[in-house]
């Protein structure tokens, strides 16, 4: 599946460095308390260049750049949690050996912790976790991001879904982003 990713970044550092440097690293860090939803990588919108602003205007002070990438996303390189279900039941299995390497119980259990771990089980068997990128949707449904719509299924009762959710890939390594097809499509005016 081909998809369009924007990546949001400050202008720090001027247009040259930038450019240069696009797409920064955001680094899972527990003792330095960063956390990074999927774990250490770079982070990009899926085809949501109207999230990609929201972010830029709410965590960049209104300061920053979106930049447009052409990602190809297949079963092979992307850990799918959006739409692909054999990937979602694997991923529970992934938890499975998560919790009984750590001793975590799913009441304490994070993605980004599992991720984690599983990228250094990795290290020693990369069968374990093959995948150069993650996909996954945040249903947190906060007023900062109106471009997500919340919608009822039938009207007098409670199941929903979310239109245009906002929807992100985590690329693990920087050699894994297609760099060529880099291209800035937005810059804030301040």
């Amino acid at each position: 599946m081909k998809t369009i990713a924007h990546h949001t970044c400050k202008k720090e550092g001027g247009i040259d460095y930038v450019i240069s440097n696009v797409p920064f690293y955001a680094e899972h860090n527990v003792n330095e308390e960063k956390y990074q939803f999927l774990g250490s990588g770079y982070y990009f919108w899926d085809d949501n260049i109207e999230l990609a602003k929201s972010w830029g205007k709410f965590h960049y002070n209104n300061d920053f750049h979106v930049f447009e990438f052409d990602f190809e996303i297949n079963s092979d390189n992307c850990l799918d949690l959006v739409g692909n279900r054999s990937h979602q039941k694997y991923f529970m299995e992934l938890f499975r050996i998560y919790e009984e390497h750590t001793g975590d119980t799913k009441e304490n259990w994070s993605i980004c912790q599992c991720i984690e771990f599983l990228k250094i089980l990795t290290t020693k068997n990369e069968k374990i976790f093959p995948f150069k990128m993650i996909r996954a949707i945040d249903l947190l449904n906060h007023n900062k991001y109106k471009e997500q719509f919340r919608t009822k299924f039938v009207a007098h009762k409670g199941n929903y879904t979310v239109i245009n959710p906002k929807m992100v890939i985590c690329v693990i390594t920087k050699q894994d982003v297609p760099l060529q097809s880099k291209k800035i499509v937005f810059t804030s005016l301040k």
